[in-house]
């Protein structure tokens, strides 16, 4: 979710990733909510944040302090 509103909200500002410490199923309560803004994430995948290495990363937000534990450092 919050990958898809940073990008409908900052337009081209922003280049964003989203990922977790654990790739999931998205769930359905987000794409209903997303969808109330018009927004479609349907068709996303959920992804680890090894996927997220070799990319040029400026501010990663964390969600929960479980995220802020086992996150790993982005130099």
């Amino acid at each position: 979710m919050a990958e898809c509103l940073l990008r409908n909200l900052g337009g081209d500002r922003f280049e964003s990733f989203s990922a977790g410490t654990e790739a999931t199923d998205i769930r359905p309560l987000a794409i209903r909510a997303t969808a109330e803004l018009g927004i479609d994430i349907s068709s996303h995948r959920s992804k680890h944040v090894n996927e997220c290495f070799g990319k040029s990363i400026d501010t990663v937000i964390t969600v929960c302090d479980n995220a802020k534990e086992t996150c790993p450092i982005f130099p």
